[in-house]
Parts: C-alpha cells; sequence; structure tokens
C-alpha cells in the first residue's frame, strides 16, 4: 500500500477568472430521486467510525490507468449514461481482460433509458439494469450524438428520425435520438428500405448488444447500492471503481451556473478540477437548491490526508474559511480542455479527472458498484 503525504489545496468563491461559456460541456442530469448516501460503522449511538483498517489512500494512478479516456457528453445531460458506459468499460479491462481502448456507446444506453421517459436524466441503477436486460452496442456501430433534440427542427437528422411521430413517442425520440418502437421491431422492419422502421445501423447495434450481453454481462451479485463508508474504501483499495450520484451544488463545483446564483468562479480550481463543499450559511447551500440538478462521475480512489481549503461566500455577505480533510478521486465526462484540464497526482497530468471532498460526497452523492464476473 502507497501512502501519499498530505497537502493542501485553496480555492476562492468569492474571485473570478474571465467567466467560460456554455462550450465547456458541463451539463448535468436531473436532480436523482432516490438519495442513499453512505453510512458509518457505528460503535456506539453516538459514535460514528470509518473502519478502513489504518489505510489512509489507494493507489489511485494505478486504477486510472486502467480507465477508459475521457470523453465528453457534449451539450446533453448524459452525465449518469457516461458515468455508467466507463464503468461498465472500466470493469471490463479490470475482470475481463479488455483493452483501455474498449469503447462502448452511450448512444445506445441513452436511448434504451429514454424509450418511455419524458425528461432527461437517468441513475446508476437504471443503467446497470439496462446493461443486464439489453447488452451494451460498441460506438463504432451506434455513434454518440453530442446534441440535444428539443423539436424536429433543432437538426436534418431530428426530421428525419422523428418528424413524423407525436406526443410520447416524440418525445422520447427527442431525448433518444431514435424512435423508441425500434427495439421491438422484427429484423425484417429495420433491414428493408420500404418499410417506416427502416435503420440498419440500429439493427447492427442491437444485435452487436445481444452478442456481448451473452458474453459479457455477467454480475456476481444482484446489488449495486454501497452501503458504508469503509465498504467504499475497501472497493477502491482493491481497484475497483465506483459511481456516484451527487445532488449538485453550483459554488463547490465552481460550475458556469453559480454566477446566475449570485456566486463567483474560481477558474483556477476549475481547471485543477477541484471540489469544495456546500457550507452551511453559505449562498451556495441556500442556493443551488432553487436550480436542482444532478451529476454523476466514476470515483477511481481516495485519500484521507488531502486537505482543501475553501472562501466561501455566506448567506450575510461575508467571506469565511473552510478546511475539508480527505477527497475522493474522480473520473469525468466534461472533456479534458475544461473542467480538470490541469489535474495534476504525482506529477502526471491527468485532464477531465478531478478531486471532491469526502464531506460533499458521503452527504449528498449515492455509491454504486457494478460487479462484473471474472473470467
Amino acid at each position: 500500500m502507497r501512502f501519499f503525504s498530505a497537502f493542501v489545496v485553496f480555492l476562492s468563491l468569492g474571485f473570478s477568472f474571465a467567466t467560460w461559456a456554455d462550450e465547456d460541456g458541463a451539463y448535468l442530469d436531473r436532480p436523482y430521486e432516490n438519495h442513499n448516501p453512505p453510512q458509518y460503522r457505528a460503535v456506539r449511538e453516538d459514535v460514528r467510525v470509518d473502519r478502513s483498517f489504518g489505510y489512509r489512500t489507494t493507489d489511485i494512478i494505478d486504477l486510472i490507468k486502467k480507465q477508459t479516456p475521457v470523453k465528453s457528453q457534449g451539450s446533453r445531460g448524459t452525465c449518469s449514461i457516461f458515468a455508467s458506459t466507463a464503468m461498465l468499460e472500466a470493469m471490463l479491462v479490470i475482470r475481463r481482460g479488455f483493452d483501455t481502448n474498449v469503447d462502448l456507446s452511450e448512444e445506445w444506453l441513452e436511448y434504451m433509458i429514454m424509450r418511455r421517459r419524458l425528461s432527461e436524466g437517468s441513475n446508476a441503477w437504471a443503467n446497470f439494469s439496462a446493461f443486464k436486460r439489453y447488452g451494451m452496442a460498441s460506438e463504432e456501430v451506434m455513434p454518440y450524438i453530442g446534441e440535444t433534440w428539443k423539436s424536429v427542427e433543432d437538426s436534418e437528422l431530428a426530421q428525419q428520425r422523428c418528424g413524423t411521430l407525436s406526443r410520447n413517442t416524440l418525445t422520447s425520440c427527442l431525448l433518444g435520438h431514435r424512435n423508441p418502437d425500434l427495439y421491438d421491431m422484427d429484423d425484417s422492419e429495420l433491414s428493408s428500405p420500404t418499410s417506416l422502421f427502416y435503420d440498419p445501423e440500429f439493427l447492427s447495434a442491437r444485435e452487436w448488444a445481444k452478442e456481448f450481453k451473452k458474453e459479457h454481462v455477467k454480475l456476481s451479485r444482484q446489488s449495486f447500492s454501497v452501503g458504508y463508508v469503509d465498504e467504499i474504501k475497501d472497493l477502491l483499495r482493491k481497484g475497483i471503481p465506483l459511481q456516484i450520484g451527487l445532488r449538485f451544488y453550483y459554488g463547490a463545483w465552481n460550475h458556469r451556473g453559480a454566477e446566475k446564483l449570485g456566486m463567483n468562479r474560481n477558474m483556477e480550481a476549475w481547471q485543477n478540477g477541484v471540489v469544495g463543499y456546500p457550507e452551511r450559511g453559505s449562498v451556495d447551500r441556500k442556493m443551488s437548491p432553487t436550480d436542482p440538478a444532478g451529476h454523476a462521475v466514476v470515483i477511481v480512489g481516495y485519500d484521507d490526508d488531502v486537505e482543501v481549503t475553501t472562501e466561501v461566500l455566506m448567506e450575510d455577505g461575508t467571506m469565511k474559511r473552510f478546511t475539508h480533510t480527505g477527497v475522493y478521486y474522480f473520473k469525468n465526462s466534461w472533456g479534458t480542455s475544461s473542467f480538470g484540464i490541469d489535474f495534476t497526482l504525482e506529477g502526471q497530468n491527468f485532464p477531465g479527472y478531478g478531486m471532491i471532498t469526502q464531506d460533499y460526497a458521503n452527504e449528498y452523492g449515492s455509491f454504486n458498484q457494478l460487479p462484473i464476473k471474472e473470467l
């Protein structure tokens, strides 16, 4: 077990660099309906403990190097889709000997989730369950489209795929970028140029996904939730990544939405991939819930000795400094040229990664594992 010395990260939520445009790719999910933060083992009713057996950190870089490349979700609220896809890719590398160039289709997963939905957003449980039921296509056979379609006028492709539909079917098509009835069509309907459901690309993706499910979606357990902090850390020490779905606080993330809610951004912290904590009595804690959102990432390690110090705008207009000890490291889905562009660990740059205070993640996050069986 490798130990890292503690260091201090200072970020100020009262100082702003030049505002970055919406093109930074930092799009969010709708707020997650199920909030199941991890618990601490209790030795007495009034005593909480983290039974991590003295291990203060993990081999973070080793687990990062088992991840596939960081991707960008573009202008769609598909962060949980990207986190779950990254989880599956990583577990194929770790458990089934895949190379880290494996590239699965977020477009397929989003389509399957949106088939009967009327609004964007998903969660780890729904996504992992979709892997079990429908399998997963490759990016090559069903490439991701990073555009949000609000109407069929938004693009020629939206008109082509959704223009003949109406009501709920149209809404699901715009969200999933394809007619939601395609999955239930016979091969002949999808392969015939005279069929209203002609879509040979989708047919190929469906066949690919069915074979993939048969070969690789084999789970060692049916439960996904990780309910205790020491269990989270034990899995990370064993080299198993986790997906976390978070209640989103714009100030703690230095997200562009913070400025609309009366907070400035620290772009240095944003570029370094540092996420603080929504302090009690802060503008962030009060205002972020007025524009509720969720965000999902892949947790790849922790360090109990790292300190994150922040200066935070309080409700009374003053600036206060806070320090939190302990972070989780994570892989994001906002690309590599904005958030976390300068994220560095042990002298190595990992653009698109970041770290979040354990206090934020453990209080406002739900952790899940994807238990793919070993070969």
